[in-house]
This record gives C-alpha cells, structure tokens and sequence, in this order.
C-alpha cells in the first residue's frame, strides 16, 4: 500500500457511501444465505453431513476421501468401512442420495455407516469378510435446496440449462407466490382443463375420464409467473442435471434433467469411475425411489432376448424376489401392505449398476407412506371405488393421524397471469411425501443396518472341500478337489456374465520344484458356482519322484468373492 496516498483519503461521495451499502446489504444476505433449515427436521445439510464423516473417519477401521468437487465446490466424499486390506476383500457399495429430494438416502447410509463403525469399535470381526464403500451425498448441490427456503423439490445439480430450448437459461423457475416458504400448485379453474376434484376428497385433484362422462374443471400448474411469456410456468428454473438420470442404461435423451448426454456430469463421472476402479465390489445397495427390494424386478421373456437386455435375467429375477421378501420380513411390515410401485429408472444409477456395472443392485426407498399402518379400519376404505389418487387420499389420512403439516390448504390467489380466472395456491409440500418425520429415522437406521450386515453374510462365500491324492505307481499321482459355495448368491449374476465387467474365479495351483503337470492346468478360470453349496470340481495328473514333503498350494479366487487356499500333501 502507499501510505503517502492513503494519509489524504478521497472525499467520501454519494456513490461510495451507496457501494458501502450494498457491500453491507450483500454480506447480510450471505450469512442469511449460510443459514441452514430443513424442510424436516432431523436431517442433515451438507456441511452437517461432512462434519459427521470427518468424526467418523478418526476411527481406525474408517478412511475418508474426495472422489472430486461439484459445479458447487462441494466434495463427492466417500467413507471407506473395513479392515485389513480393504481393496483386496469383498465389498458392498452403498449409496445414498441420488435422488436428491429423497434426503432419507442419506441419512440412511450415514446412518448405517455409523452404526457398523460403532459396532466394529467393540468387535472388529464384524468387518473381517466385508468392506463397505459409502456414499452418502454423490448429488451434494441438489441437496441443499432441502435446506434453503423457499422449498422446493430440485432434482438437478448447478449446471445451467435451458430447460425450455428457447434458447435462454434459467429464466422462468417456480416462485413463492404466496410467500408461505412452500412451492406448491396452482389450481385454475378452467373447463378445458384435465382434472377434477377427488370425489372422497376435493383437496385431491385427479385426471378426468371422459369415457365416464366426467369434464375437467382445473388446469394444474406449478406455482409461479410465466415470465419468459411462453405460457408454462415454472418450466425453466435453476437446477439442471440429474444425477439419477445422467447414467447410459435406458439414458432419457432429450429429457429434462437428463444432461447434454450420457454421465456428462462431474458427479455421475465420479460415481461411475469410483465404481469401476474396484473390481472387489459384489454388490450395490442404493436408496433411491427405484426400489427393487419391495417390489422385486420381475424377469421378462421379450426384452432378455435380444442384443440389448433390459429387463433382469430370470435366474436373477428368483434371487432378488427371495432377497425382497427377507428384507421385507427384516422390516417387518404390516401384514397385507402394499407397497408403491418404483419410479422409472430410466438414466438411473441402481439400474446401471445392474445392467451396465453387472453387480447385484438392490434399490431401496427405505420407507413410504404406504407401508405405514392407518388406523383400524381405515385402511380397508376404498375411496369409493377409485383407483385415481388412491395414493394421495391416503398419505392425507396418515398426515391427519400422525398431525403432520404435510399439505397446504388451496386458498385464493390473485394472479396477474390469469385475469379472468380463478386461481387457488396449495397441494402436497415439497419432501414430505419421500421423507419420514424425524422420530422415525433412528429405527429406520437400526434396520437397514441389520439389512446390510445380512446382504454380508448372502455374498458368494466359497472353501475348498473334498480333497483326494491318489497315487498311481510309477511316481504319477492324482489330485481332485470341489470348490463349494457357500453363500446365498452366486460367484456372479447372469447379468455379470453377459456385460463381463467381473473378474471370473480363477484357481491356482503352484507346485513345488521337481514337480510336474501331466494333465489339468496351473491356472483355470472356474465356471459360475450357484449359492447354496453349487460346486465346481477340479483334478490334475501329477509326476513326482520324491514325494515326501511334498505340498501343492491351491488358491480359488477372484476380487469380488475373495479366496480360499489350501495346502495338499503328497504321500500322506
């Protein structure tokens, strides 16, 4: 600085003492910026959800590390839960948090993340076969509109896009008309218009069936101004590209939120190589609204044909109905529920882990309304013989019975776009249909922790069994062995063997000096072992003069099923 200069300070004017007030007014609006709450208590915003993983990774059975920075410069951390050589043991990926609106993903693989470090502090066994690779926020950006009234359901990261291609960007988004902190719906009264009120219950609004004679009375639109006067509303708002969306299986080109193509995305990149850079991972457990533990992906003769398969194989399709009906009993739901059908999967990371990543991918929404008891009697109501809003009449029940402020009453409103018309702001609030309250949480936490402790133990787990020598004169023997697989599922999916992104079984045998290979070989790739005690067997001819003391070393292995050895004696 030249203090001989700043001894005669320029005269203040009115456009200095003007910048002072907007510095003051700007440094004002970033801390209220700063300023954290929920849409739900109990859940945790970013800097939150960090803070909890650093306090995890002091723990020795834990390693945190950065998988890369988003557009917003926050990090896409993943939590490393194991011990020993973790990379070179059977893991399980669990990620949370691709949808953003679903915070419960989240929370959940925090959750149990943490609940498995707590438990491995008093016994390390717990993570002796197993590693576990989390990652609880991949989509972090979208995320925080949870936490940043007014709220509103965001599914897209900070990539600027123009939603409506006319060729501006982020021009017209939903707006808080009302001024409740809530961005609700617009219900306008209008007999062109495609719904009508729910006959249980009017604060419903559902599509008329003109084959029954019914004539639409609204039009239905986000709340907010057609700003860029293209007569939509709210079509065209920050929050481009979804995580959940931006990956190649069955990839929505040209879709909203889908990206410029396929994982174009720093995050989606960074979930996609983490996963290829660990060929030790067996499966994937995803919370996500995907959910194929609930209701379990059904195989389908015409679409497992053809050169591009897109529905699950038929052998797997058995395994993952068997796995959803434990996991439902580990849940223990009501008896009789029925639970909501899965979102499209469409450019969705738990579908891609299973048709492009070939691992066990099991989708989890990890609650719903629907799985929630009504009191007795209520939930046997049919809405007099509707099937249209069946859903919503009921999580407007539960809302009622749990006193949850979950939906906000239409009322009035006098809006410039709409002259002549009648206009109503309300509907479900944003999150609280995907979202349980935060009284529910802990349980939740404690369930899909045993969840996953139990998709541990369902891994391919394989020992070398049977062993025989025989000798046959002339310094020739004989050796046989089965290769048994103990595990529930097996050494790899159909779907594994099609894209073969897995490594195969591989066994080894390494025979001493002056040892020789007659027939067999001392490196063989093993055919796929079937869980439940599949067997494969294996034998080779050996010479060998000297017998006494003589061992063969045999090793079956691969990174996603781990290995066993065994030491053959000669001569015995």
């Amino acid at each position: 600085m030249n203090y001989a200069r700043a001894a005669h300070p320029r005269p203040i004017t009115i456009r200095c003492i003007l910048t002072l007030a907007c510095l003051v007014l700007a440094v004002g609006a970033g801390k209220a910026l700063g300023e954290s709450k929920p849409a739900i208590n109990g859940y945790d915003d970013y800097r939150a959800m960090r803070q909890k993983l650093e306090r995890l990774a002091v723990s020795p059975h834990t390693t945190l590390t950065s998988l890369g920075k988003t557009l917003g410069r926050r990090e896409v951390l993943l939590l490393t839960v194991g011990t020993g050589k973790v990379d070179e043991k059977p893991a399980i990926l669990i990620v949370g948090g691709v949808h953003a609106p679903h915070l419960l993903g989240s929370q959940l693989a925090l959750g149990v993340a943490s609940r498995l470090v707590a438990m491995a502090e008093d016994d390390p066994a717990v993570l002796d076969r197993v590693t576990l690779y989390v990652l609880p926020r991949p989509a972090p950006d979208a995320c925080e509109a949870f936490f940043q009234p007014p709220y509103r359901e965001r599914s897209g990261n900070e990539r600027p896009t123009d939603d409506d291609r006319d060729g501006n960007i982020d021009e017209d988004g939903p707006e808080d008309l009302d001024g409740d902190g809530w961005i609700t719906m617009m219900r306008v009264a209008d007999k062109t218009g495609a719904y009508i009120p729910h006959p249980t219950d009017p604060r419903v609004l559902i599509k008329a069936d003109p084959s029954k004679g019914e004539q639409g009375q609204y039009a239905l639109y986000v709340e907010g101004r057609d700003n860029d006067g293209d007569e939509q509303f709210g079509e065209d708002g920050p929050g481009g590209v979804a995580l959940n969306r931006n990956f190649t299986f069955r990839y929505p080109y040209f879709q909203e939120n889908a990206g410029p193509h396929q994982v174009s995305e720093i995050e989606t990149r960074a979930l996609a190589d983490f996963a290829f850079s660990r060929p030790n991972i067996a499966a994937v457990v995803t919370f996500t609204p995907e959910d194929n533990l609930l209701k379990p992906w059904e195989a389908s003769g015409t679409s497992t044909s053809g050169r591009i398969q897109t529905s699950v194989d038929a052998d797997d399709a058995k395994l993952f109905g068997h796995i959803g009906r434990q996991y439902q009993e580990l849940l223990q739901l009501p008896e009789g529920v029925n639970a909501p059908d899965s979102s499209d999967g469409a450019g969705s990371f738990s579908e891609w882990a299973y048709f492009h990543y070939g691992r066990w991918s099991f989708g989890c929404r990890g609650w719903s309304i629907a799985v929630e008891p009504l009191p007795e009697g209520e939930d046997k109501k049919e809405p007099a013989e509707e099937d249209r809003g069946a859903d919503d009449v009921r999580a407007l029940r539960w809302f009622t019975q749990n006193k949850i402020d979950g939906f906000v009453d239409w009322k009035p409103f006098t809006h410039p776009d709409f002259h002549s018309k009648k206009v109503e702001i309300g509907g479900f609030k944003p999150f609280v249909r995907i979202n349980p309250p935060e009284e529910r949480l802990g349980t939740l936490v404690d369930k899909h922790t045993r969840a996953i402790r139990q998709l541990g133990h369902w891994l391919p787990r394989i020992a070398i069994e049977d062993v025989e020598v025989d000798k046959l004169g002339g310094g020739l023997w004989r050796a046989s062995l089965t290769v048994v697989n103990h595990g529930l599922l097996p050494t790899m999916s159909r779907m594994g063997e099609k894209t073969q992104q897995l490594h195969p079984l591989q066994l080894q045998v390494t025979l001493p000096e002056g040892t020789e290979l007659i027939t067999g070989s001392s490196r063989t790739r093993l055919p796929v072992i079937s869980g439940s005690g599949g067997k494969a067997e294996y034998s080779c001819l050996l010479r060998c003069a000297n017998p006494v003391d003589t061992t063969l070393n045999v090793k079956v292995w691969s990174p996603s099923v781990g290995a066993a050895i065994q030491v053959i004696r000669l001569g015995k």
